[in-house]
């Protein structure tokens, strides 16, 4: 969950519209893998990481579809960092706070968490 973690610091330190936009586009595209990782047919938790990939897909699209998205820059996303070991609670628990941060970097437009621009 080394990836969710880094993605969730580097979103709340973002500042300005574009660098929001550009840490959750990132959020985003790392929050794939690790969601990919628990999607285990047997498990009691398949169905809602099912949907929360589909739903991490959309909001990268929508991301993406943003003007204020920096052309110049390059979204490369790797899955180490990002294990299976981790269990649904565990991979829960960082994705939702990941969540949380962009949902209030995205609904308040802060610059860092907790500040006003």
């Amino acid at each position: 969950m080394d990836t969710v973690t880094a993605a969730k610091a580097r979103l709340e330190h973002a500042t300005g519209l574009p660098a929001v936009l550009d840490a959750a586009y990132d959020a985003f595209e790392y929050m794939l893998p690790a969601i990919e990782a628990q999607q285990d047919p047997g498990s009691a938790a398949f169905t809602a990481f099912v949907m929360s990939g589909a739903s991490a897909a959309n909001g990268r699209d929508e991301i993406a579809a943003a003007p204020s998205l920096p052309t110049a820059t390059h979204h490369v996303v790797t899955t180490a960092g990002t294990p299976a070991t981790a269990t649904a609670q565990q991979a829960g628990a960082a994705l939702a706070g990941l969540s949380r941060s962009t949902g209030q970097q995205a609904e308040h437009g802060r610059g860092p968490v907790g500040r006003r621009r």
